[in-house]
């Protein structure tokens, strides 16, 4: 972790090579967000699997040692990302508030990079030729509507604002995408609903990887900490593939007790990642998964990416 021959960023590729597959293409949406990791800031970008996100970038930084912007390591990040599909079919970035800025939004659709971004109340919008804070747009709960807006009045980004409450929600969501998006208001809506996958993922990492008790006694950690994460991902992979197998079905039943009413759509109480982890630590199962993961190592190795593996076993 201590080798600055070790740059994580320049693993990008592999990275998204090991979730998605060498011949990676747009159809699986990737979700940026930040949180902080013994008071170093990091920045994610992950794929959507099993409820969970797997990381394919991650960009640690303290905020004394930045020395432009934070807004052009986030830029750059999603450049080096994007830049490892092709341009006719780049996955569709999703992205929470703090995100909404005007200028990412313009660079972004100018770059052909397809988003989908939640804003806060308080951002400013002009609709038919005014500008309307988006606090002002408002539904009843359970419905959806959909406008055509422009993101700043220099700039003037069109973009489709979709206005959305759902039952129970304290907080409408104002979701922005480029104007005339190919995805209907419901489909939307429901892509960014999944956002939340990532909040789980960084439970994971805090909890179940011990990333919560890490102790730093280095003037710069953050370098180091991209490098742990970066160690620390193909665990993570490996885990998450051997809990969505057919095979993690019989510790499912072993293991699992079902709730009596579905939530989410789903009976399930336990997520893959914990299948995955009792798969290996449970004694009549043990055996069998670390065959496993030879095989799953086989399926990585041949450039096939892990979501190919859960969707689709050996």
């Amino acid at each position: 972790m201590e080798n600055p021959r070790l740059t994580p960023e320049i693993l990008i590729p592999l990275q998204i090579a090991l979730v998605l597959g060498i011949q990676a293409a747009g159809s699986v949406p990737l979700i940026l967000d930040q949180t902080t990791i013994r008071g170093i800031q990091t920045l994610l970008i992950g794929a959507l699997f099993q409820g969970r996100v797997l990381p394919v970038a991650f960009s640690c930084f303290t905020h004394a040692g930045i020395r432009k912007s934070q807004n052009i390591l986030e830029h750059a990040l999603i450049l080096t990302v994007m830049s490892c599909f092709p341009v006719e079919s780049r996955p569709l970035l999703i992205m929470d508030r703090g995100y909404a800025r005007a200028a990412l939004l313009e660079k972004l659709r100018r770059e052909g990079i397809p988003f989908l971004v939640r804003a806060k109340a308080k951002v400013i919008v002009y609709y038919q030729g005014k500008p309307r804070l988006l606090g002002r747009f408002t539904v009843q709960p359970g419905q959806r509507r959909r406008y055509q807006v422009l993101s700043h009045s220099q700039k003037k980004e069109p973009l489709d604002l979709i206005v959305f409450r759902g039952k129970g929600y304290q907080e409408t969501w104002y979701l922005l995408v480029p104007r005339g998006f190919p995805l209907t208001t419901k489909e939307i809506v429901d892509l960014y609903a999944k956002r939340m996958s990532i909040e789980q993922g960084f439970r994971d990492w805090k909890t179940h990887l011990g990333v919560r008790g890490l102790v730093f006694r280095t003037p710069d950690p953050a370098p180091r900490l991209t490098r742990l994460l970066l160690a620390f991902s193909l665990s993570y992979i490996i885990c998450l593939a051997l809990g969505a197998t057919e095979a993690a079905e019989k510790v499912r039943a072993f293991v699992e007790i079902p709730r009596r009413k579905p939530r989410h759509g789903t009976t399930r109480t336990l997520s893959a990642l914990t299948i995955g982890i009792l798969r290996l630590s449970l004694p009549p199962f043990a055996s069998k998964a670390k065959r496993e993961i030879g095989k799953i190592l086989t399926v990585l190795a041949k450039g096939k990416g892990v979501i190919a593996y859960g969707a689709s076993p050996p």
